[in-house]
C-alpha cells in the first residue's frame, strides 16, 4: 500500500466476523475504494455466536444470527465501496473475557470453530481467494488479534502463511503510528454508514461506538498499519540454506557408501535422498534452499562417481558407484527427484498461471454473469 498509486491498488482485507471489517479497517477500506482502488473483504465466519441487540432479535428469530449478520455485512460493504468474499467451512468460535479488554477461547467452542482450525487449512482456503482476486497487498489483525479473540488470532496466522506463500506484503492494524496511516475524516460518512449497517451488534453515539455488550470506545481518528516481515531475516535464510547444503552432503556421503547393500541399503538411501529434497521444497517453498539441498546430495554423488581422487571412475571395478542396479538407481533417482523439485512451480508462479487462465476464459466469455461476491 505504501508508495503505490491508489488506483492500482487491489487490497485484500482478511477478517473473521462481520463488523470487524468496519470496526478495525473501515477507514482503510473506504480510502482504497474512494481512491479508485479495489478493496476486497474476505470473511471466514458469519459471527454466529455473537450477541444481538434487542431491536434485531425478531429478525434473528426468523432467519438466524448468521443470515442477519450476512445481510448487514453486504450492506456495510456497499457503504464502504468494497467487494466481499466468504470462506466457508468454519464457524464463529465465540470467546470469553479473561480480564478487562482481553479475550480468550470460549469453553464451549464447537468442533468447527475457526479458532480450533489448523492454520494451514485456513491458509489453503484463503489461498483460493488470493488466486481469484490477485491482490497487491493484504491487511489483517495484529498477532494478538487486537484483543485476543481466537478467531482474530487464527486469521492473522493464516494471513502470515499465505503472504509468505505468495510473496505478498502484509499489513497489520496497530494502535501506534507505523508504516501507513488512514485518517477517518475524508471517508467519515462512508464508515458511519457501514457501522450503521451492523445494527445487530452496535450503535454509534456521537463519536463513540457502543457494542451490544455495553462496551464503549471512541471512533479512531486515524487507523495505523505496520508492514510485517513474513519471511525469516536474510541472515537466517542463509543459515538455513547452509544447513540444507550440509545435511544434503551428509545424506549423499552416507547413501553412497551404503547403497550397495541390497535391499535395505539402497532403499533407505533413496528414501532419505528423495524425501530430503522433496521435503525441503515442500516445507520451505524456497527454490534457493532446494538448490542447496540438491547440491549437497547430488553434488556428492556426482563427485564420487566422477572420482577426482582416483579411486576409480563410474563403472570401474574400484568405483563406489559401480554399474549395477543399485548404482544406477543411486545415480538416477536422486537426480530425477532434484529436477522435479526444482522445476515445480512455486505458489506465486502457480497463482499467475491460474490468473492468466482465468483472464483468458473471461475474455472468451465477455458476457459472463458476475459472481455473488462481485455483486456485493
Amino acid at each position: 500500500m505504501r508508495g503505490m498509486d491508489p488506483r492500482l491498488e487491489r487490497v485484500l482485507f482478511v477478517h473473521a466476523h462481520p463488523d470487524d471489517e468496519t470496526l478495525s479497517t473501515g477507514a482503510a477500506i473506504a480510502t482504497v475504494a474512494a481512491g479508485g482502488g479495489d478493496a476486497v473483504v474476505v470473511t471466514f465466519t458469519l459471527g454466529e455466536r455473537g450477541e444481538v441487540r434487542a431491536e434485531r432479535q425478531p429478525d434473528v428469530d426468523h432467519v438466524g444470527v448468521g443470515e442477519v449478520r450476512r445481510q448487514e455485512l453486504d450492506q456495510a460493504l456497499r457503504a464502504l465501496g468494497a467487494r466481499g468474499r466468504r470462506i466457508h467451512g468454519w464457524d464463529d468460535s465465540g470467546m470469553s473475557w479473561i480480564r478487562s479488554g482481553v479475550a480468550g477461547p470460549a469453553p464451549d467452542a464447537p468442533p468447527t470453530a475457526m479458532g480450533m482450525a489448523d492454520p494451514d487449512d485456513l491458509a489453503d482456503a484463503l489461498g483460493v481467494v488470493i488466486e481469484e482476486t490477485d491482490p497487491t497487498a493484504m491487511v489483517t489483525y495484529d498477532a494478538d488479534g487486537g484483543y485476543g479473540h481466537p478467531d482474530h488470532v487464527a486469521a492473522h496466522r493464516a494471513s502470515v502463511i499465505v503472504a509468505r506463500r505468495y510473496d505478498l506484503p502484509l499489513y497489520v492494524r496497530t494502535d501506534r503510528p507505523a508504516d501507513v496511516a488512514f485518517p477517518l475524516e475524508p471517508v467519515r460518512q462512508r464508515v458511519l454508514d457501514a457501522l450503521a449497517a451492523h445494527r445487530s451488534q452496535l450503535t454509534v453515539e456521537g463519536d463513540d461506538v457502543v457494542h451490544v455488550g455495553g462496551q464503549r470506545r471512541p471512533l479512531d481518528a486515524v487507523e495505523h498499519y505496520r508492514l510485517i516481515e513474513t519471511r525469516p531475516p536474510r541472515r537466517t535464510r542463509w543459515l538455513l540454506r547452509a544447513g540444507a547444503l550440509l545435511a544434503g552432503i551428509v545424506i549423499g556421503v552416507v547413501g553412497t557408501f551404503s547403497h550397495q547393500q541390497v535391499p535395505w541399503g539402497i532403499l533407505l538411501s533413496l528414501v532419505a535422498a528423495v524425501g530430503f529434497i522433496g521435503g525441503v521444497r515442500a516445507a520451505s517453498g524456497s527454490r534457493p534452499m532446494t538448490i542447496a539441498a540438491v547440491l549437497g546430495v547430488v553434488g556428492v554423488i556426482a563427485l564420487i562417481a566422477i572420482d577426482p581422487l582416483g579411486r576409480g571412475a563410474f563403472g570401474t571395478e574400484r568405483a563406489l558407484v559401480p554399474t549395477n542396479l543399485p548404482g544406477w538407481l543411486w545415480t538416477i533417482v536422486p537426480a530425477a527427484a532434484s529436477l522435479l523439485a526444482l522445476a515445480w512451480p512455486d505458489a506465486e508462479a502457480t497463482r499467475r498461471i491460474r490468473m492468466a487462465a482465468m483472464s483468458q476464459a473471461q475474455q472468451r466469455r465477455p458476457d459472463t454473469e458476475p459472481t455473488e461476491g462481485d455483486r456485493q
